[in-house]
């Protein structure tokens, strides 16, 4: 009886780290994943505006208002587009987008959906 017991155990142990690795391996970016890949993209732009023009109450306007636009991004689907690879169609208040995304050693990579 308790053989029959810890081989059920084990059955159940093994099932859910099954079940919990091929959820991690799923694939797909989840919202907040491109949510997180789109302020990437943001912090990337204020970098790049500060270099050029410097820190100033134009560029922190700017920055405050694509991060509010990201943070309202809702995530409608991907489907697949290549190995660790993924279309996805979003929506944001001004209407709906369609954005590739990568998975890359640091996460994922927000990028435009036709450009490739």
């Amino acid at each position: 009886m308790n053989q029959r017991i810890q081989r059920n155990k084990i059955a159940v142990v093994l099932a859910l780290a099954t079940s919990a690795l091929l959820s991690a391996c799923s694939g797909s970016p989840s919202e907040d994943d491109v949510r997180a890949a789109l302020e990437k993209q943001v912090d990337v732009g204020r970098q790049q505006a500060e270099q050029i023009a410097g820190k100033n109450s134009f560029v922190d306007q700017q920055v405050a208002e694509q991060k509010k636009a990201v943070a309202d991004v809702k995530l409608i689907g991907c489907k697949a587009d290549g190995d660790k690879a993924y279309v996805c169609d979003i929506q944001g208040k001004v209407g709906a987008a369609r954005i590739r995304m990568l998975k890359g050693s640091d996460g994922w990579l927000a990028a435009d959906a036709d450009k490739g």
